[in-house]
């Protein structure tokens, strides 16, 4: 039995993180003990999913349109827009 738990996306522990439940679609929730917050390690949609905003930069400053990265990334076009604007 695999008894291994993810690292907490929030605050990168993996020592105090434990099961809390289920998502409605069913993917398995956690609750890191240290930050206090829960996280899936699996989304159905892609947006929520780490490192989007570093596949959403790496495609733009090759020169990808917003609606190719998009449609590649299967994401909306909102998602692709708010991480394409420039930070003050």
């Amino acid at each position: 039995m695999n008894n291994s738990f993810p690292i907490c996306h929030h605050c990168n522990h993996a020592t105090q993180v434990k099961k809390h439940g289920k998502s409605r679609t069913g993917f398995q929730r956690y609750y890191c003990l240290v930050c206090r917050k829960t996280f899936q390690t699996r989304y159905v949609y892609k947006g929520n999913e780490d490192k989007i905003e570093k596949q959403i930069e790496r495609l733009s400053t090759q020169g990808h349109l917003p609606q190719a990265i998009s449609t590649s990334l299967q994401v909306r076009l909102s998602t692709v827009l708010h991480y394409m604007k420039p930070k003050n």
